[in-house]
Order: C-alpha cells, then sequence, then structure tokens
C-alpha cells in the first residue's frame, strides 16, 4: 500500500499557479506578434524569464517590510527590467503605514538617490507611480559623506525626509559611475522604526503571499518583454521619466530609445549631444531590456568614457564587426541582429534633442568604396 503524501494545502495551488505563469510566459516571445525572432533571440528570452524569476523570488519571498533590506537588482548575471551596465541599483520591501530611516556613507558614485514607488500591491511594478525621491543634491550629507534619511508618514523634526502615502510598497536605491568597476560603493541600510517583534517565519501563509507575488511580477514584466515592434533604426524623441508614469523609473533621467536592426555587413551611426548633466549614458540591451556582455568591447558609453567633441557631441557606431580605428565608439551587437539602443541624461540642465540614426555600410567606415 502506498504512503499517503503529505498534504500541501493551499500552497499546492499557489505553486502550480506560479509553475502555469513561467510555462505561459514563452508565448511573450514565441508568438510572431510580439516580434519575429532567430534562435539567438529565443535563447535570450529564456534566460531572461530566469532571472525575472529569480528576481521575484528574491523580492517578494525573501523581502520583509517588517524588516526591509536593500537587495540587489540587476547585476552581471541577472538583467531586469533596462538595467545600466553603469549603475548599481537596490530595493527593499516598504508599508506605507510604516516608518524607516535610512543610514549610509558616500562612496564614489556621481550620483545616488531613493525612489519610492506606490500603487496597488508590491508585484504591479507596471502600473506603480513615484510617490517620493530624494537625490544627492538634495540630501544633507556631512563632510565624511554620512547621510541620514527618514521615510515616514509625518515629517521629522529635522533632516531629510521622504514621504511615504499609504500605498508606498518599495525603495530603490540608483547609484551612477563613471567607472563603476574601479570605484568604491557608498554604504547604507534601512530600518523601520518599530521592527518585526520576532524572527520571519515562512508559515503557510507567508509561502503563499511570496508566490503569488512572484507569479503577479512575471506576468507584469512579461507584458513589455520583448519590446514591441517598431520602426527600426529610428531614435525616438527623448522623455523625462514623469512622477505619475507607470514603473521603476526615476524622475532625474530622460530617456531615449532606438531598436537597431542589422544585416552583417550594416553599421548603425548615432549621433547627438551628450549636453550638460549628472551623467549621460548610451548603451545596447537585448530585446528584454538586458544589457549585453561583449568579450571584444564595452556595449555602453558615458560621459568619460566616449570620445565627446568639445561641444559634448557624441558618435556611436553600432555594428557586429569593429568598424576600424577611425570609430572608437563602437558598440558591439555580440551577434544580435537586431535589439535596443538606449539613452539616459541624468539631471540635463537642458532638456535634449533625439539624436540622429541612419544605417551605412560597413565598408563606408573602414574607407571602402
Amino acid at each position: 500500500m502506498s504512503t499517503p503524501r503529505n498534504d500541501p494545502g493551499p500552497l499546492a495551488d499557489v505553486w502550480h499557479a506560479l509553475l502555469d505563469g513561467l510555462r505561459d510566459a514563452e508565448n511573450s516571445f514565441l508568438d510572431p506578434a510580439r516580434g519575429v525572432f532567430d534562435q539567438r533571440t529565443v535563447a535570450e528570452g529564456y534566460r531572461s524569464l530566469t532571472h525575472v524569476l529569480r528576481y521575484g523570488l528574491e523580492i517578494y519571498l525573501e523581502g520583509d517590510p517588517a524588516a526591509p533590506r536593500f537587495l540587489p537588482l540587476a547585476g552581471p548575471t541577472a538583467r531586469i527590467l533596462g538595467d545600466n551596465t553603469d549603475t548599481h541599483y537596490t530595493i527593499a520591501l516598504v508599508d506605507g503605514r510604516r516608518d524607516y530611516v535610512v543610514t549610509g556613507r558616500r562612496g564614489d558614485e556621481c550620483y545616488l538617490s531613493f525612489t519610492v514607488h506606490g500603487g496597488p500591491d508590491a508585484a504591479a511594478h507596471l502600473r506603480q507611480r513615484t510617490v517620493g525621491d530624494l537625490n544627492h543634491e538634495a540630501m544633507q550629507v556631512a563632510d565624511d559623506g554620512a547621510f541620514r534619511i527618514t521615510l515616514s508618514r509625518n515629517r521629522p523634526a529635522d533632516g531629510d525626509w521622504i514621504e511615504l502615502p499609504d500605498d508606498a510598497v518599495i525603495v530603490i536605491s540608483r547609484e551612477y559611475y563613471f567607472a563603476k568597476d574601479t570605484a568604491r560603493r557608498p554604504e547604507y541600510t534601512i530600518e523601520a522604526a518599530e521592527p518585526a517583534a520576532g524572527p520571519l517565519v515562512f508559515d503557510a501563509e507567508r509561502v503563499a503571499a511570496g508566490l503569488r507575488a512572484t507569479t503577479a511580477f512575471l506576468a507584469e514584466t512579461v507584458l513589455t518583454q520583448p519590446q514591441r515592434p517598431v520602426a527600426p533604426n529610428e531614435m525616438a524623441e527623448p522623455f523625462r521619466f514623469g512622477r505619475t508614469m507607470p514603473g521603476w523609473g526615476t524622475p532625474d533621467n530622460v530617456y531615449c530609445r532606438a531598436r537597431y536592426e542589422l544585416a552583417p555587413d550594416e553599421a548603425l551611426v548615432i549621433e547627438g549631444d551628450a549636453g550638460e548633466c549628472t551623467y549621460w549614458g548610451i548603451q545596447l540591451w537585448n530585446s528584454f531590456m538586458q544589457s549585453m556582455d561583449a568579450p571584444t568591447g564595452p556595449v555602453s558609453r558615458n560621459t568619460r568614457t566616449a570620445r565627446l567633441t568639445p561641444d559634448n557631441r557624441f558618435r556611436v557606431v553600432v555594428a557586429h564587426e569593429d568598424p576600424g580605428p577611425g570609430e572608437p565608439d563602437w558598440l558591439p551587437t555580440t551577434g544580435l541582429h537586431t535589439g535596443v539602443v538606449f539613452c539616459r541624461w541624468l539631471l540635463p540642465k537642458h532638456e535634449p534633442e533625439a539624436p540622429t540614426a541612419r544605417v551605412v555600410k560597413l565598408a563606408e567606415l573602414r574607407g571602402g568604396a
């Protein structure tokens, strides 16, 4: 006689719903209505789903607004939601009915900010809005780099403050660098003013809530991935991320993008104004808003690493092969014939204009006929 299974209770249904959502998520890049992709891009699609699943479980199953901690959001082995190769991101769950304190010390970053988002629930990131933010220019920073920020419903007697509405659900930090690999990172922590009374208990209710949130996070994310088909090789008009816009952007940034589509012998020449700003950068994503790695060279340029003209103009070439010494700011496609070019202007003094883009033959850039 067989031994009866242990009773999973309602968790079985929650777990199976997550598995069903993960299985169905492949339709986002297998359905030709979302784009016609080769095997390489399809492979990138499957890999991107593992990254989304990893972050969903880490944030929503392991995170706790009663005992928050800043968790990495996007990194070299797991990219998500339009990461920037020059940025470190972290994320912490919060509850708008609680008060918190962020304390830390600055490092070598050129920009540091904390942005709070609110919305219907923690996992519905595509329907959340910016409810509060503070960057290093507005922060009170001591001579030794120390800072302290209160996140609360009511303004404290003194010090930096981000107001929390009742529906505040997450806080995201951003650290921008010109040379991230060699820079000293800031240090900071978040603590609840009234922390949890005891250790975190992963009972059936808590695990079920985390799995449901991960399922919702997966479903929301694949709504935007892959990027919707648009006319290729044309830079869109720049737009500033507004406080009422959905998603996890920052109001300090102006964004601009294009979908590149190149044959093996073609290149996309992009020219524009880096402007006066805290940071300007241009990079490549795959079709799933993930930054790319390239053994042949970096897939991004910024204010310091690009060859800007004296009046801050840039010229960047996107191509499958090295266009030659005459084009020092080459962004290699890593073999992807289609992907995304993405620009950022952080805290610009003037609203930037759209860069120009034109497709040319590689031979032309190399001096051929």
